[in-house]
């Protein structure tokens, strides 16, 4: 007899049963269906069905503080998106996306899940979100976007030109689909939040754009993004969506969003003087704005009424520089000078280079020019700056100091003849 086969007559004789001799009882799996979870119906189409969840928002919805329909036009907007053909275009032919994802960084491993979908009707904002419960029903996902996007002019994004198109183009392309997103307008409002609220905000993410702009504070349901990918791989482990209801709102909640940050958008856009936009620095941003968009006359009315809000010295002295600038390009030399001797008696830099530019090139007064770069070059020996910046600036005044001293020096020359 073997060692074990002593050894398992021995355990059997105490009352103990071997492994081998006894199965395991397999404990149920308990099952939530994602539409047990989540009230919906499955969309069917040419590649089967795909769960989707509907909502419906009447026309004076107001999310956070507010409106979710815009209430004026969008022509700035669209002429910011190049998209100017849709200035006069039906917001019902607008679409509002927004994607769930199996991973944030992108590349062919990585599928939507799920997809929220917003667009205005004739009875308010209808809100779609498409689930797949397996990544087997991804073409049928597809299939239900491109039928619910059907007629649609534009897309509305956040980050979803660097992400949510890309993916889902790519998404199309393996399952050997056409892209229905392929040849429609994109406004991808991330790159004008940054704009407008730059100087205002920390940060420009969604949700903090959301919560100071659009006073919207979310609920106890809200999941954090980071979670998501994660949760959704649970739930295909464990088949019990209970946890995934969290996803579904904070989805509906960033789709919601999209739509009221657009409007609030297209207000500041078309009204960037109104008195509802009681922040400084949020003047300022339009006024930078205007400028970049080439309409000088409202970017200098802009300015105008920025320096006369409280601004932080910081921005006020950036603004005077930016402004200074402005008049330069147009010719409006007097105000230019103002803000410049001003700007001097901050010590500003390039406010003294200016100065002698404008006598050197503009009036051909040499000693003045002169004048001036030496009050810059004493500035700049009190100045605390990084080493490279120093050299840069003694440089360039030097070489300007150099080049007057010549042109007087020719100029006495000449009348002593």
């Amino acid at each position: 007899m073997t060692d074990w086969e002593s050894l398992a007559k021995q355990l059997k004789a105490l009352g103990m049963q071997l492994g081998k001799d006894k199965a395991l009882k397999q404990q149920p799996v308990e099952r939530h269906r994602i539409e047990d979870v989540v009230e919906g119906h499955f969309w069917e189409g040419i590649y089967g069905p795909v769960f989707c969840h509907e909502e419906e928002y009447e026309p004076d919805y107001q999310h956070g503080t507010k409106p979710l329909a815009p209430s004026v036009p969008i022509s700035t907007l669209c002429q910011w998106a190049n998209a100017e053909q849709l200035s006069n275009a039906d917001l019902q032919n607008f679409i509002f996306l927004d994607t769930e994802t199996s991973g944030l960084a992108g590349g062919t491993g990585t599928y939507a899940f799920e997809v929220g979908l917003g667009r205005f009707t004739t009875h308010g904002f209808k809100l779609a979100q498409f689930f797949m419960r397996h990544p087997g029903e991804e073409p049928a996902l597809l299939a239900g976007l491109t039928e619910f996007m059907d007629g649609m002019q534009a897309v509305v994004t956040y980050n979803g030109k660097s992400f949510d198109i890309p993916l889902l183009n790519t998404r199309y392309t393996l399952m050997g689909m056409s892209s229905p997103f392929e040849g429609i307008a994109h406004f991808d409002l991330l790159p004008l939040a940054r704009r407008l609220w730059r100087i205002r905000l920390e940060s420009r993410t969604l949700g903090n754009v959301e919560s100071k702009i659009l006073g919207v504070s979310r609920g106890e349901d809200e999941v954090p993004g980071y979670l998501i990918p994660e949760m959704y791989f649970e739930f295909l482990k464990t088949q019990d969506a209970r946890p995934l209801s969290g996803i579904f709102y904070h989805n509906a909640i960033d789709i919601l969003s999209l739509a009221g940050l657009y409007s609030h958008m297209a207000f500041l856009l078309d009204e960037p003087h109104s008195n509802r936009i009681s922040y400084a620095e949020d003047v300022v941003a339009l006024a930078r704005f205007f400028e970049s968009m080439g309409d000088i006359p409202q970017a200098q009315s802009l300015y105008q009424k920025a320096l006369h809000k409280e601004l932080e010295e910081d921005l006020y002295w950036d603004t005077i520089e930016r402004y200074s600038f402005l008049l330069k390009r147009k010719g409006d030399w007097d105000a230019a000078l103002t803000l410049w001797m001003q700007a001097a008696e901050n010590k500003a830099l390039y406010a003294f280079e200016e100065l002698a530019k404008f006598y050197e090139h503009r009036q051909k007064d040499f000693t003045m020019a002169k004048a001036w770069t030496n009050k810059a070059l004493d500035v700049l020996k009190k100045h605390v700056l990084p080493a490279y910046e120093y050299h840069l600036w003694n440089e360039k005044l030097e070489h300007r100091l150099g080049r007057l001293e010549r042109r007087l020096s020719t100029d006495e020359n000449k009348k002593n003849l």
